[in-house]
């Protein structure tokens, strides 16, 4: 067998016996649908704990066990989903009435107050800045990174 064959083989192998996720853990993650099973274990013999309802919402994988990923919701609930209804996608979850600038500057023009539990879409909060750029759909601005959950401390989204 040539040197070729060889290495092209191992390098099959060793990606067969590579772990199922590659990504980071813990990570923020959002949910891809507006129906999601939370179980109490990883995988279809343990019960339904709860159904969330809402596509969007920000949660973070905390573990990860074949296909299903232990998730944690902003007030600590714990449990597992199917990798399949999660999204890599990134929300935030408004934590109480905050302001939304036109820049990324509390002088700057204010857009829009969004209140407490809407979601809105994490577009980019640059390296070295108090603020993300968020989405409402029907407004978009920036907000100061104190306002939702769904981000860690100095972590930047481009």
């Amino acid at each position: 067998m040539n040197k070729l064959i060889k290495t092209i083989l191992f390098l099959l192998i060793i990606g067969l016996t590579l772990p199922v996720g590659a990504d980071p853990i813990p990570r923020f993650v959002s949910l891809k649908s507006d129906e999601v099973n939370v179980r109490t274990g990883p995988g279809e013999r343990f019960p339904i704990e709860w159904v969330y309802q809402e596509k969007n919402y920000p949660v973070e994988v905390i573990d990860e066990f074949e296909y299903w990923r232990q998730i944690k919701e902003y007030d600590g609930t714990i449990g597992w989903v199917h990798r399949v209804m999660l999204s890599s996608n990134r929300y935030g979850l408004i934590l109480e009435d905050c302001k939304l600038y036109s820049k990324p500057d509390e002088t700057s023009e204010i857009v829009g107050l969004i209140q407490k539990n809407v979601l809105g879409r994490i577009v980019r909060c640059p390296k070295q800045s108090d603020f993300c750029l968020m989405d409402f759909q029907t407004v978009k601005g920036w907000m100061h990174k104190d306002c939702f959950w769904g981000l860690y401390p100095n972590e930047v989204i481009d």
